[in-house]
């Protein structure tokens, strides 16, 4: 047959829906990038794995009032129209053509040379694609075969199939935005079909599709200006939403949206990386605002995150590290990035208390009970962290039993914490320090002491007493709180305690001690108001005498503690921070010097001192205090120098 001598190949060398794979693959060519449509972001959203975007250029404010005007698209010659290659046939080629026409239509031999009017040339012409130039395709098979008999049957479907399989490439092309290779196929159908009513409709989706293009050529020219949102409804995203306007889900539009939200979401995930969370939550919003609905950006957004989790994680535990470390400025600059990384991280509140915690109280807690080891062997005193916090101190003149020297009533603010012995410095734990240092107290040197007369019930000086006796003279228990020091004495042992521990040892300030004894009642009395009702502390009952049995003459009536003297320390109940005997057994040092009053004291709770001064506090009721003294605000000079079997200490240990 004249014409059809180069055939192609036999129909078992070629899959079955071959002209489905190319249409698909001429699909996917285009999402995919190559050409015209150019790159498309990753499926998965793995931005992290893209080339690193550089944010896009500043937009001119004042060139926001112009719009900018796209690059004149080179000139290409027109699509020539259709010329078929048909064959001479007679009435007995018709079933032998019939035959050749249908084994290239399911080849995809549609038209001569399988190119359309407007198609480049193959760069590289191979022997096969050679001989196909010169030999009609299936349309051109029909169309002769319909000319000889214009109505056969299976030519007539032939033609129809060819058709739409050429509207279903021309279609395909104009959502792809290969305009060209659609006008190509408007040509071959308006010559070989022009009747068909598809017709029409394919050239109004070509004229839709020029103006789509024309819109992404547009939104191409504003990306490059950097016009990615605004202004608003000017922008590049703006001119891809009405190429999609113009032409439903034309891939180039399509492409260019997906291109410009992969470059907010690289930027976005570059910004997280580095840190700069706002920076990457405003790409984020503007990564939603091109794409609302997309998946990527769903994807990409868990995965930031999970980034500024696992980053907030790691910022809680170098925070963490740093309370251990009492670097507490360190501390709370990383609970900040940890917060400024994921405001939902778990574990920032427990870090910011901590860190309180650790403002206050160092590495310890209120309430807790602790002792230190010396370097000497054994242990340190017990002690009881306070809690930091304010209060009243001093009374007003309308308290019971009001002294001048209480007032005025001035509120204290301790800012940290602070740690006070649990009980008075014991006999054993004096013993302790001079037998380790060599210490010779105050007595010891001058020789003489102090001591309570009990036949006379007066307080009498006796040579050879020191700390190592009790408040009659005779040897002394070593639970007893020590008495018959001096303030020098107690300030040695606090001195001696901090070589041992290398920690901060010392005396209580008159604040302090009055803070732990009221814990936290603004009542006269630590117990309320009045006589106590119950055994708080070692005071002078009128239940009480002595081992002849002496009494008390100004007695707190209806109370008895058990005890004439002092009594071993813890013999009476704990009070509310958790010590023992502020209420009574022994009258303490503190470390302020004596002043009158409370006028220009301290209001932080330090130690209100002046050099030289040869007058201290003493604070807290003792076994032979009446009620009088026993209130919370009370108050006494006493010479530094001076040992009495009333007076002992306790030490506060700094935190």
């Amino acid at each position: 047959m004249s014409g059809l001598s180069a055939r192609p190949p036999p129909m078992n060398a070629l899959p079955r829906n071959l002209p489905a794979l190319l249409l698909l693959a001429m699909t996917l060519a285009a999402c995919g990038g190559s050409g015209e449509g150019g790159d498309a972001p990753s499926p998965n959203g793995d931005a992290g794995e893209a080339a690193v975007v550089e944010p896009l250029p500043a937009v001119d404010p004042a060139g926001l009032e112009q719009d900018v005007v796209p690059e004149p698209e080179a000139e290409q010659p027109p699509v020539p129209d259709w010329q078929p290659q048909l064959p001479a046939l007679t009435r007995g080629d018709l079933r032998t053509a019939l035959r050749e026409a249908e084994s290239l239509e399911q080849a995809g031999m549609l038209v001569a040379g399988g190119r359309l009017p407007g198609e480049p040339e193959p760069a590289v012409m191979l022997p096969d694609t050679a001989l196909s130039e010169r030999s009609p395709g299936a349309l051109e098979i029909y169309l002769a075969v319909l000319a000889v008999e214009p109505e056969h049957p299976a030519a007539r479907q032939g033609l129809e199939r060819v058709a739409a399989l050429l509207q279903a490439r021309g279609r395909a092309a104009l959502l792809a935005g290969r305009l060209r290779e659609a006008e190509g196929v408007e040509r071959v159908l308006a010559r070989a079909t022009p009747q068909d009513p598809a017709l029409v409709g394919f050239r109004e989706a070509l004229e839709a599709a020029r103006r789509a293009q024309a819109a992404v050529r547009l939104a191409e020219a504003r990306a490059k200006a950097g016009r990615i949102l605004r202004p608003e409804g000017a922008g590049a995203v703006a001119a891809y939403r009405q190429a999609l306007t113009a032409f439903p889900e034309y891939l180039p539009a399509l492409d260019g949206l997906n291109r410009l939200q992969s470059d907010r979401l690289n930027l976005a995930l570059e910004a997280a990386q580095a840190g700069d969370y706002p920076a990457s939550e405003r790409y984020l919003a503007e990564a939603a605002r091109i794409l609302p609905d997309s998946a990527v950006l769903q994807d990409l957004s868990a995965r930031i995150v999970e980034l500024r989790q696992q980053r907030a994680e790691q910022l809680l535990a170098q925070g963490h590290a740093a309370v251990d470390a009492l670097d507490l400025d360190l501390a709370e600059r990383r609970l900040a990035e940890a917060g400024r990384a994921s405001v939902q991280a778990q574990g920032l509140e427990g870090l910011s208390q901590r860190i309180a915690l650790a403002r206050h109280y160092g590495r310890f807690r209120p309430g807790e009970v602790f002792r230190e080891p010396l370097a000497s062997g054994g242990e340190g005193p017990e002690m009881v962290v306070l809690p930091h916090g304010r209060f009243r101190m001093g009374s007003n003149q309308d308290e019971p039993h009001h002294q001048p020297a209480e007032a005025p009533a001035h509120t204290i603010r301790f800012a940290r914490g602070f740690a006070i012995g649990r009980n008075e410095v014991t006999v054993a734990e004096f013993r302790r320090f001079v037998e380790a240092s060599g210490y010779r107290s105050t007595a010891t040197r001058r020789g003489r002491s102090l001591v309570y007369d009990e036949r006379g019930g007066v307080m009498a000086e006796r040579e050879g007493v020191d700390w190592r006796h009790d408040y009659t003279g005779r040897p002394a228990a070593p639970e007893l709180p020590v008495v018959h020091v001096s303030f020098e004495d107690a300030e040695a042992y606090a001195a001696w305690l901090s070589a041992q521990t290398g920690q901060r040892y010392r005396l209580p300030t008159e604040a302090e001690f009055e803070y732990a004894l009221r814990a936290g009642s603004t009542d006269p009395w630590p117990w309320g108001t009045g006589a106590p009702a119950r055994t708080v502390g070692n005071l002078t009952g009128d239940g009480d005498q002595s081992g002849i049995g002496r009494r008390w003459a100004n007695a707190i009536t209806g109370y008895s503690d058990g005890h004439w003297g002092p009594a071993p320390v813890r013999s009476y109940p704990a009070e509310p921070y958790g010590t023992y005997d502020l209420i009574g057994n022994v009258s303490e040092w503190v470390l302020d010097c004596w002043h009158d009053s409370y006028r220009r004291a301290p209001g932080d709770g330090s130690a209100w001192v002046n050099p030289g001064c040869e007058d201290r506090v003493v604070r807290g009721a003792s076994w032979a205090s009446t009620l009088e003294r026993a209130r919370s605000a009370a108050r006494q000079a006493a010479p530094a120098a001076s040992t009495n079997p009333r007076v002992g200490f306790r030490v506060v240990r700094e935190i």
